[in-house]
């Protein structure tokens, strides 16, 4: 597995903070796709549904990616991913969890942190549907425990040929109690707001039967008790998070992995990393500057923008191709060849 020479992430003055990166990324304009290409589905055992668009490329990689928690394939690092993908010309898959984006009307049961199956299946159908092909996974924050869980072995059966994470809080239960702190609670409450929303939505449409009350000032930490524990069919809130929480399977995960997070990640530990084993075929990155999801650049980076988490990703999608032996396209010459000369 290839190790990665990178440039380092100098964080303008305006955005030399967690809070600073993380906000600023999220507000600034950025680059969107032309449309989502095709879509198919994803049909779930429990009945439940999956939407998905792709664009096809012509490297023989297929790239599926996984947004974040309230979020969805319109997300801000979707897009930009998938056009950075598009460039180097591999086949893009953006997948939108179950009750989520165009899925809302969808799905009665809710996805959480641990729907390492949800990927299973969604790799189970991209196998079938792009035969012969190596597939690779892109986790954001939630979906990227989520991917790291898959990768450990539980739930779920069919796994990627190699996967990239950014920004995954390997322990839920840290990660809830941070966000209940300080400025924090901005970030709490927006996610507490969207998905009491995306709630009320499935109770009216009579998707569930049950009404969750989920009250204005609710965190995270109370929302996994009152809805996700319950709904998901865990025992309570702190099963959810010991059976769901990535850093329990990571001695187990064999298959090449590009793991990045930032030293000063708002409410993602970094000392979760820092004090967890990981075995040879995963490469951890801690960039000491990048909030979450953040990674903005004083400088701009051989791609030309100020967006290091885009570097980063062009640099880690090629060096895993090269890992898994597939040729690179014709528009995916290496930045970092051409900057380390």
């Amino acid at each position: 597995m290839q190790r990665l020479k990178l440039i380092s992430c100098e964080a303008p003055f305006w955005a030399a903070s967690g809070h600073g990166q993380t906000l600023w990324a999220h507000f600034l304009k950025s680059p969107e796709l032309e449309n989502l290409g095709q879509n198919f589905e994803v049909d779930l055992p429990d009945g439940d549904r999956l939407f998905c668009f792709y664009h096809q490329g012509h490297t023989g990689v297929v790239v599926s990616l996984y947004h974040g928690l309230s979020g969805d394939v319109y997300a801000d690092y979707m897009q930009r991913t998938a056009i950075l993908c598009r460039r180097l010309g591999h086949t893009v898959v953006l997948v939108n969890h179950r009750g989520a984006g165009h899925g809302a009307h969808h799905a009665r049961h809710p996805y959480h942190s641990g729907r390492a199956e949800d990927v299973s299946e969604v790799l189970k159908v991209l196998r079938s549907k792009f035969p012969g092909q190596k597939q690779i996974t892109i986790g954001y924050s939630m979906s990227g425990n989520i991917v790291l869980c898959l990768l450990g072995g539980f739930r779920g059966e069919e796994k990627p040929d190699g996967a990239i994470t950014v920004n995954a809080p390997i322990n839920l239960a840290a990660g809830s109690q941070l966000l209940k702190t300080g400025f924090n609670r901005v970030y709490d409450a927006r996610f507490v707001h969207r998905l009491r929303e995306n709630i009320k939505e499935k109770h009216r449409t009579g998707l569930i039967a049950k009404r969750y009350e989920i009250p204005w000032w609710a965190t995270i930490h109370d929302f996994d008790q009152i809805y996700t524990a319950d709904a998901a069919n865990f025992r309570d809130r702190e099963d959810y998070y010991e059976r769901c929480s990535a850093k329990n399977y990571l001695s187990k995960i064999e298959t090449p992995t590009y793991v990045l997070t930032a030293a000063d990640d708002p409410f993602v530990a970094v000392r979760e990393y820092q004090k967890s084993v990981f075995p040879k075929n995963i490469q951890l990155h801690i960039e000491p500057r990048g909030g979450h999801l953040g990674y903005l650049s004083k400088m701009p980076t051989p791609l030309g923008t100020n967006r290091w988490l885009d570097y980063y990703l062009n640099e880690a999608l090629q060096a895993m191709t090269a890992t898994l032996g597939v040729e690179s396209g014709a528009n995916a010459h290496s930045i970092q060849s051409k900057i380390l000369k």
